[in-house]
C-alpha cells in the first residue's frame, strides 16, 4: 500500500519537475543565444535591421503597423464573449448530470444564470454593447 502511494506521488513529482525544467530551459536559452548590441555589431546588415522588429505571422508581413491601437469596443466584446463562453462550459456537465444532482444544484445553477443575466443587463445599461 505504501509503495503504491509513493509511486503515485512520484508521477506527480515527475510531471512538476518536467514542467519546471521546461520553463527554466525556455527562459535561459533565449538569454544565451540572443544577440547583444545587434545593431552596433552588424552595421553592414541594414536589411536585417529594417525587418528585425516587424511582426511575423504565418509567413507574411502584417499590413498594419505593429503598434496599432484597437478600439475599446473590441475588448468589451471579447470579455463578454469569454464570460458567456465559460457559462456554456459550466452548462454542459450540469445538463448531462441533471437527473443525478437534484434540486440543490438546480437552484445553484439558476443563481449562477441570474448573476450572469444581471451582468449582461449591467453591460447593456452602460452601453457596452453599442458600437460607436
Amino acid at each position: 500500500m505504501l509503495v503504491e502511494m509513493n509511486l503515485s506521488y512520484f508521477f506527480i513529482f515527475f510531471a512538476v519537475l518536467v514542467a519546471l525544467i521546461f520553463s527554466v530551459v525556455n527562459i535561459i536559452i533565449p538569454l544565451i543565444i540572443s544577440p547583444r548590441d545587434w545593431e552596433e555589431k552588424n552595421k553592414e546588415l541594414e536589411f536585417f535591421k529594417k525587418i528585425r522588429n516587424f511582426p511575423y505571422e504565418c509567413g507574411e508581413v502584417n499590413p498594419i503597423p505593429a503598434r496599432f491601437q484597437y478600439n475599446i469596443h473590441y475588448y468589451m466584446y471579447a470579455i463578454l464573449f469569454v464570460i458567456f463562453d465559460i457559462e456554456v462550459l459550466f452548462f454542459i456537465p450540469w445538463v448531462i448530470t441533471l437527473k443525478d444532482i437534484g434540486w440543490v444544484t438546480l437552484i445553484e445553477m439558476l443563481i449562477f444564470v441570474v448573476l450572469l443575466i444581471v451582468g449582461l443587463y449591467y453591460a447593456m445599461l452602460r452601453d457596452a454593447l453599442k458600437w460607436r
